[in-house]
């Protein structure tokens, strides 16, 4: 103002008589704060009205309306994008959280610096951990630590054209057990893991024999995928435990009617201590497995009293670091025996170790007292099923040399058809 209008007499501008600017922004954070935190509260109660009403049976009528009932409130739940609802409500939480540290950090900070420090450092603290606990989620799909910003995160990464993936990139990919010739089913190294995780629980806590059987079956089928750290060697010899004991005089008996599962575990256990010897021969788990099985079954307990006798007898050889067993005599063995069937298909798998190994040299041989075990089987009177002469003339071609493939290996219904191209190799 020109002073010469007034004088001496300037008159005073007055001062604003409402809140400082960073009163205002402080009171604007928290209200945001508080109406987002309202609003996520709101939502999830309805969100729990909703889920009632998904699991309520509100409808009568037979077993077949009430599915196709079901089945539409899945339906509407997926068209409607329910998920993402649900899974935006953390995020206003986190978003109300996040508002109510920056403006308490604001606030103090114009009363006293070295408290505010202290909120300060708390609520940066929080936001890293909030964005490592992302950022592992965003990189590993396996991470328990998944939140609705990692899942947004790796579905844009994945719309980026010519990204680099930090996944972990799948091996090589083998045929899977049990395909059908002419069935290509890729079999990657992490389901592979995670069969051998499953069958290990399967064998830990199941106590029906059926599945049990089935398990071990499967296990059978898959044996030559066994990772150098599996523990299914364990899982496997104590499954057998369970059902031998130790009489008074030192004789190891089978529980009545549990003969072929036993066998089918010894099986499994022979297969799993020959390829734990093949990949990894020093590894703790053979020694831990030596040791339990000698606190077991100690020497004075006599053993030949078992149907599986020479399996169990092999197993013994195999812990002592004897890859040859000698004197391991199978007379008397029934390859026709339905837990026998399993332990064929074992010596296979054992001697296509043996026979992979030695590399591509000419004088390739598979372990003596497996060869004994097919002449045995071809041997026998009556003639044992089709696919045990199947497996016995496998392992016979095995140790002539023969070109065997990786596939006829894995895949018991191609091993007829190697057979038919054995058989008609020139003398």
């Amino acid at each position: 103002m020109n002073n010469t209008i007034f004088s001496d007499n300037v008159p005073t501008i007055s001062q604003w008589p409402g809140p400082s600017r960073i009163i205002v922004h402080v009171q604007a954070m928290l209200y945001t704060s508080l109406a987002a935190s309202l609003l996520s509260a709101f939502f999830a109660m309805l969100g729990k009205q909703w889920l009632n009403r998904y699991v309520s049976t509100d409808m009568r009528g037979t077993a077949i309306e009430r599915s196709q009932n079901r089945q539409r409130k899945l339906n509407g739940i997926v068209t409607w994008h329910f998920k993402h609802v649900m899974e935006s409500l953390p995020l206003m939480l986190q978003f109300a959280l996040f508002l109510l540290g920056c403006a308490l950090s604001l606030y103090i900070w114009e009363i006293d610096k070295t408290v505010a420090s202290v909120v300060l450092g708390a609520t940066l603290f929080g936001f890293v951990c909030y964005a490592f606990i992302i950022i592992t989620g965003t990189v590993s799909v396996s991470c328990p630590y998944q939140t609705p910003g990692a899942l947004m995160l790796r579905y844009l990464w994945q719309k980026v054209p010519n990204r680099s993936t930090f996944f972990p990139t799948k091996s090589t990919v083998i045929q899977h057990p049990e395909t059908q010739p002419g069935q290509e089913q890729p079999l990657d190294q992490e389901a592979t893991v995670l069969d051998f995780l499953c069958i290990s629980w399967m064998l830990q806590t199941s106590l029906d024999r059926g599945v049990n059987q089935l398990t071990l079956k499967f296990l059978a089928s898959i044996i030559m995928s066994l990772g150098p750290k599996t523990t299914i060697v364990v899982d496997c010899f104590r499954m057998l435990t369970n059902f031998v004991s130790i009489s008074s005089n030192n004789q190891a008996v089978v529980l009545q009617g549990s003969e072929q599962l036993a066998g089918m575990a010894a099986a499994c256990l022979l297969g799993a201590v020959s390829h734990s010897l093949a990949v990894n021969p020093g590894s703790n788990i053979l020694k831990d497995m030596h040791q339990e099985f000698d606190r077991t079954f100690l020497p004075t307990v006599n053993l030949c009293g078992l149907p599986f006798y020479p399996t169990i007898s092999a197993v013994q050889n195999l812990l002592n670091r004897n890859n040859h067993p000698k004197g391991l005599s199978w007379e008397g063995v029934d390859p026709s025996a339905p837990g026998n069937l399993l332990l064929v298909h074992i010596l296979v798998k054992i001697a296509w170790l043996h026979y992979q190994r030695l590399g591509m040299e000419s004088h390739k041989k598979v372990p003596r007292w497996v060869l004994r075990f097919s002449f045995h089987c071809l041997l026998w009177n009556p003639e044992p099923p089709v696919s045990v002469i199947t497996d016995c003339l496998l392992i016979v071609a095995m140790d002539l040399g023969c070109k065997i493939s990786d596939d006829d290996v894995r895949n018991l219904d191609k091993r007829h058809v190697s057979l038919a191209q054995v058989c008609s190799l020139p003398p």
